[in-house]
């Protein structure tokens, strides 16, 4: 991988999109590809740099939800999994970032929820 640092990065950035839904999601078990790489050494940082890069985009922020239930007996169930994009804003002013779980209605009663 270290020969080809482009491919190299991407790899890096699909660990890093996985683990970021499921931090058990390491391409190496127990270990991340991420920790099999030395910033010190000239090889290792070319693909620490294509990893930068493919950093370097707009992201997305993510709600996920899981259930993880068993059956009356006690055995495990199949995962519940949700996985819904949320739309974040910027503040123009104060450059603050808000995500509205629930907007608020036009009228009263009404409820809202946002995360800052």
């Amino acid at each position: 991988m270290r020969s080809h640092p482009d491919i190299a990065g991407e790899v890096l950035r699909l660990e890093y999109t996985a683990m970021s839904l499921n931090p058990n999601a390491k391409l190496y078990g127990c270990k991340t590809l991420l920790e099999m790489f030395d910033p010190t050494q000239p090889r290792d940082r070319a693909c620490l740099g294509a990893f930068e890069r493919e950093l370097d985009m707009p992201w997305a922020l993510y709600h996920v939800r899981r259930l993880f239930l068993l059956t009356e007996d006690g055995r495990r169930r199949p995962v519940k999994r949700s996985t819904e994009r949320v739309d974040v804003e910027h503040d123009p002013v104060y450059g603050r970032a808000r995500a509205w779980v629930r907007p608020r209605a036009k009228g009263w009663p009404m409820a809202e929820e946002l995360c800052l």
